[in-house]
């Protein structure tokens, strides 16, 4: 069993490591939802996320939408 591999995306090399964040990474969004990158373009601004959970609105598990970079309060893979 492998572990989770977590970025860090704070500090220097936070929007470097966001741009590199590869397809199956899940994120923890700030509002506490959280979903599997489904489509990176390798910007450095957006991720496709298909929502896993999402506290406030149920009804959006299952969709997809970009996010942000700076929405997402964590990574791993």
């Amino acid at each position: 069993m492998t572990d989770a591999k977590n970025y860090d995306l704070a500090g220097l090399h936070g929007a470097e490591a966001f741009r590199s964040l590869p397809e199956g990474a899940r994120v923890t969004l700030l509002n506490g939802a959280t979903g599997e990158i489904t489509a990176n373009a390798g910007d450095g601004g957006y991720v496709l996320v298909r929502f896993l959970s999402y506290p406030q609105d149920p009804s959006r598990v299952g969709v997809e939408e970009y996010v942000f970079f700076n929405e997402v309060r964590e990574a791993e893979s």
